[in-house]
């Protein structure tokens, strides 16, 4: 009976350091962020916008001045207290998508040569992604 203890003990033991050292591999985004593989968080695209003149032409509405994807750095931050809960990376497409918890967010882009991007307040529900496009000003009117 005895051997057997040591046994079951001596097994723990070897398996804590796997187990702690699973826990610590776990991918987190940033502060307050979910694990990557998690089911809910925002998903969208970063767009130059506009991209023809839309002022002074009533031929050419703004819809046909659709954005031009770009790249650029993504914050996500808590709606609440202002902290970032995830960044990320829109590729050259403009895409982007990050895990979060559910909760309101509010969703700011850079980019550069553009002094401003305009802030999207998003809601992420438990198990989906919310969908958002962030349009940054190119001047152009």
């Amino acid at each position: 009976m005895r051997s057997r203890v040591l046994t079951v003990a001596a097994t723990a033991s070897l398996m804590a350091p796997a187990a702690l050292a699973s826990c610590a591999d776990s991918p987190h985004q940033g502060p307050g962020t979910g694990p990557r593989d998690a089911a809910s968080g925002v998903a969208g695209v970063v767009v130059l916008w506009p991209v023809c003149p839309v002022e002074g032409a009533p031929e050419q509405r703004e819809d046909e001045c659709r954005g031009e994807p770009t790249k650029a750095s993504v914050h996500v931050r808590d709606r609440t207290t202002d902290d970032v809960a995830a960044t990320a990376r829109a590729g050259p497409d403009g895409r982007f998508r990050v895990s979060v918890r559910p909760d309101e967010y509010t969703v700011t882009a850079e980019v550069p040569g553009t002094e401003f991007c305009k802030a999207v307040d998003v809601t992420v529900r438990p198990g989906m992604y919310a969908d958002v496009t962030v349009r940054c000003d190119t001047g152009l009117r």
